[in-house]
């Protein structure tokens, strides 16, 4: 038995790690550890709970924005698709709240766990992607209002969603190709994981790189000149502000939880390749923060539409009036958002009619 303080290097024979959490990061025989304590019992619950609102809260997205009529604003698209992408995450819960509860237990088949691996791969990308391009829109739409016009139209957004779902498939791949069942120890069953092998691992880093540490350095950028900007005179009005306080929270949402998951990932897959050696006590540190991590990367799949809901009036009014069943009829409106109120501080308020863009002829266009 090796002594508890001598480094843990991974070796091809090594166990895979999965999403859940659940799985086994090294040989029991040299360095035991154990599970995240109760995780049976709490982790499914959280994925469960998480899988209802985020159905809910982003179906409800969806549904608001895809059925507007009228001209659709720029960051609709971008709020639109990053809606589907949570609702493709959310859909994935409940398979994995069940492994969970069975101790790390996959039984569903391998095709499904390929394709569960497939949609987190890609929806994370996508997620992080679209709110990189939210974020060159705002900066284009404060910073640079006028020098933009050409790029911030209706088709290059729509372009630009486009070229981030073909890069979020291009990005789920690799999950096809490693992701199988594999032998938990004792006989206990297969699990949903990740082939040990080191074209994998420099694979993964790479995908970390640029689909997460890139976008969001990005996004941090677009948001630092946009803070700047917003100090000096003239000032956008109380309501702009509003509706850039509502798009920081979203990102502040999603960075702060992917960010930890990104870099234990990092982490983990840099032990793999044996570039980083580890004590089993920061083994057991690094398997539990995963477990705890993921967690809380799962549950941003529900985040959104929680803040549209505390932090956006328009949500909150039409969000209330579905609910108690006074939604106006189609037809007595000219959009199917007219109901929401006309507050530029909205992200889901209706494109001004003609009237309205009389009014704000020479006031330039609008934040949103």
């Amino acid at each position: 038995m090796r002594p508890p303080t001598e480094p843990w290097i991974p070796s091809p024979r090594t166990a895979s790690w999965d999403y859940s959490g659940s799985g086994d990061l090294e040989e029991l025989e040299p360095c035991p550890v154990r599970n995240l304590p109760y995780g049976y019992a709490y982790v499914p619950v959280l994925y469960l709970a998480a899988f209802v609102v985020g159905l809910l809260g982003n179906s409800f997205v969806v549904w608001l924005l895809a059925g507007r009529r009228g001209p659709r604003r720029l960051v609709d698209t971008f709020v639109l698709h990053l809606a589907a992408a949570d609702l493709g995450l959310v859909l994935t819960l409940p398979l994995w709240a069940v492994a969970a509860a069975r101790g790390g237990r996959w039984p569903f088949g391998e095709g499904l766990c390929k394709l569960s691996g497939f949609a987190l791969a890609g929806t994370r990308c996508a997620g992080a992607l679209l709110l990189a391009g939210l974020s060159v829109d705002r900066y284009l739409a404060v910073v640079k209002l006028l020098e933009a016009r050409l790029l911030r139209t209706p088709r290059c957004a729509l372009a630009a969603c486009c070229g981030v779902w073909a890069a979020a498939l291009l990005a789920g791949l690799p999950s096809l190709a490693y992701r199988r069942l594999q032998p938990l120890p004792g006989g206990r069953g297969s699990q949903c994981g990740e082939e040990p092998s080191d074209a994998f691992q420099v694979l993964s880093l790479l995908l970390l790189l640029l689909t997460c540490v890139l976008p969001l350095g990005v996004s941090l950028v677009c948001y630092c000149l946009i803070s700047r900007r917003l100090r000096r005179p003239p000032r956008p009005g109380r309501a702009r502000r509003n509706s850039l306080r509502i798009i920081f929270a979203v990102e502040g949402a999603f960075v702060g939880s992917w960010l930890p998951f990104g870099v234990l990932r990092a982490v983990f897959h840099l032990a793999r390749l044996g570039a980083l050696p580890l004590p089993c006590g920061l083994l057991l540190a690094l398997r539990w923060g995963l477990s705890i991590a993921t967690c809380l990367a799962f549950v941003n799949s529900c985040a959104n539409p929680l803040i549209y809901l505390l932090l956006d009036r328009s949500f909150r009014a039409r969000a209330w009036r579905e609910v108690c069943g006074r939604s106006d009829r189609p037809g007595r409106r000219g959009s199917s958002a007219s109901s929401l109120s006309r507050d530029d501080s909205s992200v889901f308020r209706s494109p001004p009619g003609s009237s309205e863009r009389a009014r704000t002829a020479n006031a330039g266009p609008a934040l949103l």
